[in-house]
């Protein structure tokens, strides 16, 4: 349990920023604190220095004086007065003579023990014998305390020339409390600040991660299929306009499951309309075929009979595969048909003569309305067009009263090209209308017992695949009529 907590602590977003920002702000308060910190080391170090100096300086001055007026009582005095110096400030001063100059300092005036002066001591009387005031700093293991040096040349009064050097040394030690007091005083600071930036990373964390959450739910919620409308509250934001991406996703995806929907419905109706048709022929030849085993049937007229019912049944399942065959070619999008300049003229010349064969026997006459000296050229498949025409045309015939006629008018306006094929048969209901492009849509008269239901929706598609349109109009007992409309179409002196 604690591990899964853990866990969705870890990729929690609020979490993250929240660690970021107090990340960001402890690594800028530590490094603050730090600069601060040596700064103020160092600038304490300065003044200090400065201070050493200023006494170097003033002692000094004095020194040259007593030793021009050879009041060496008077300076043993003053020596007691630096002792008290040396004992209250933790700080040693020596006086050193330049031995090398014209007018070194006379010994009374010196204390300096040259057996306990280091190299760094030498670098700064050095210094201070040249005429500089100089010093210098080190850090002592031992004592685990910051040195300070500070030397300052001794002037004769009488040659001006440097005659010794008072040197200031000093532990920084009790005088380092400071530093320690400021340093307490910069963590306690900056301890206060770091817990106050918890707190405030926090609620700004919470704040910026609050959109994403509310995003993180959306994405849940669609992720389990609930495609409600999502409102952005601010989308002119990047947030709000992340949402508002969120929210048109969302309504694709709607759509989308919709349509999925759909087509899995009719996915379900095409297999069952399919095993509806085949089981129909297959029960009647399976039924045909068992009575000719079992030799039930012995009048040779019976059984040819049997043989030319078992022979139509086949033809009717073929035709019903075919159709199918057809149907899927012309719905894939990647179908294309093979185009070439079509006269549609000499296709319904084909189609008729194929048709008036066919309507003999209702003695159905064929009136013809087209255009003079015109074949109206267009460019599509001549096999697929007279299909598309034939299955028309072949229902006209069909569901034609005896002494019948078929009408067929084409003409062109505003570079297009409309055909209309009417009869005066049975018609259609308003009620049947919308269903009859429509898979295995098939009406119940009894002209339309042997058709497969799938004619019509053949013929639409490969309209629409000859950027064509076919709709159709129609009234129960007065006749159907139904319109092509064709966008390319041109004149045959354009192809000569």
């Amino acid at each position: 349990m604690k591990n899964i907590w853990f866990k969705v602590i870890k990729n929690d977003i609020a979490f993250k920023i929240y660690l970021c920002f107090t990340f960001v702000l402890v690594l800028t308060g530590l490094l603050t604190g730090i600069i601060f910190i040596r700064l103020y080391r160092q600038n304490y170090l300065h003044s200090y220095t400065e201070l050493l100096t200023k006494q170097g300086r003033t002692i000094a001055n004095r020194v040259a004086i007593f030793e021009k007026n050879g009041r060496i009582e008077r300076f043993l005095k003053y020596s007691t007065y630096i002792e008290e110096i040396e004992e209250d400030e933790n700080t040693d001063v020596w006086i050193i003579s330049y031995e090398s100059s014209q007018n070194p300092l006379a010994v009374e005036y010196t204390n300096a023990n040259d057996g306990k002066l280091t190299d760094e001591m030498y670098d700064v009387i050095y210094n201070a014998f040249q005429g500089e005031v100089s010093s210098n700093s080190s850090y002592d293991d031992i004592y685990g305390m910051v040195i300070l040096r500070t030397a300052v040349p001794v002037y004769n009064k009488s040659t001006g020339v440097v005659s010794g050097a008072v040197m200031m040394i000093s532990m920084v030690d009790k005088q380092t409390m400071g530093v320690d007091k400021g340093t307490y005083l910069i963590f306690m600071s900056l301890l206060l600040s770091f817990i106050i930036s918890f707190v405030v990373a926090f609620l700004f964390s919470q704040y910026l991660s609050k959109p994403l959450s509310k995003i993180s739910k959306n994405i849940n919620r669609i992720s389990k299929g609930d495609y409600s409308s999502i409102t952005p509250k601010n989308p002119n934001t990047q947030l709000g306009r992340i949402e508002t991406t969120l929210a048109r996703l969302a309504k694709q995806l709607g759509h989308v499951e919709k349509e999925r929907a759909n087509l899995e419905q009719v996915r379900r109706d095409f297999f069952a309309n399919v095993s509806h048709e085949l089981r129909t022929p297959i029960t009647v030849i399976r039924g045909y075929a068992e009575t000719l085993n079992d030799g039930v049937v012995t009048d040779q007229g019976a059984i040819e009979d049997m043989y030319q019912r078992m022979l139509s049944e086949c033809q009717g399942m073929e035709r019903l595969v075919g159709d199918l065959f057809i149907l899927s070619k012309m719905q894939n999008p990647d179908f294309q048909v093979e185009k070439e300049p079509v006269s549609l003229m000499q296709v319904f010349g084909d189609v008729t003569r194929s048709e008036k064969v066919i309507g003999k026997g209702k003695n159905i006459q064929f009136k013809e309305e087209f255009p003079e000296d015109d074949p109206c050229m267009m460019l599509g498949d001549y096999m697929r067009l007279r299909q598309m025409f034939l299955v028309i045309i072949d229902n006209a015939v069909k569901f034609s009263h005896e002494n019948g006629t078929v009408t067929t008018r084409m003409y062109k306006k505003d570079e297009k090209l409309y055909i209309s094929i009417a009869d005066e048969g049975v018609g259609i209901s308003q009620e049947e209308l919308p269903y009859i492009f429509e898979k295995f849509y098939k009406s119940k008269l009894k002209q339309n017992e042997k058709g497969t239901g799938l004619g019509l929706m053949i013929a639409r598609q490969i309209a629409l695949k000859h950027s064509g349109e076919l709709t159709v109009q129609s009234e129960k007992g007065k006749g159907t009529t139904f319109f092509f409309v064709f966008d390319e179409c041109t004149s045959m002196e354009e192809y000569e």
